[in-house]
């Protein structure tokens, strides 16, 4: 489980880190607080590789629900906003938090995502699925 926690996280990270603007820290937890988390910039799925090679695959949905997948366990939680930026997971029936922070973006894309527990993963945003071509 904390395998797809740790996934989870990297991924919301690294949208953050890629397209998301500067805000206060302390504006954001509020909001955050008060009206649930709009992770619109980042909603998709992502591949996660840490640095162990294990993979994993993170979905975001628009309101800070995700579900993370490594093998044939899941995880599903809630992320919320920490400090500096940080996207800290809370898995369904935990009260542990692990946050994540972003590295820059590499050229082809991805980035490293560190947790405050010093773990990396290598994440990389997943196509967006382009509307099927007719067949013909």
């Amino acid at each position: 489980m904390r395998k797809v926690l740790v996934l989870a996280s990297v991924l919301a990270l690294g949208a953050c880190a890629e397209t998301a603007p500067e805000a206060d820290p302390a504006t954001e937890v509020e909001a955050t607080e008060d009206a649930g988390v709009d992770m619109s910039a980042w909603v998709g799925e992502y591949a996660l590789v840490y640095d162990d090679g294990t993979e994993a695959t993170l979905t975001i949905a628009a309101d800070g629900a995700y579900s993370g997948t490594s093998g044939e366990e899941t995880v599903t939680g809630a992320i919320t906003l920490g400090d500096g930026g940080a996207f800290c997971y809370t898995a369904e029936g935990s009260d542990d938090t692990e946050c994540w922070t972003n590295g820059e973006a590499n050229d082809d894309g991805s980035w490293v995502s560190t947790s405050d527990a010093g773990r990396s993963a290598t994440v990389t945003r997943m196509e967006e699925t382009a509307e099927a071509e007719p067949a013909g």
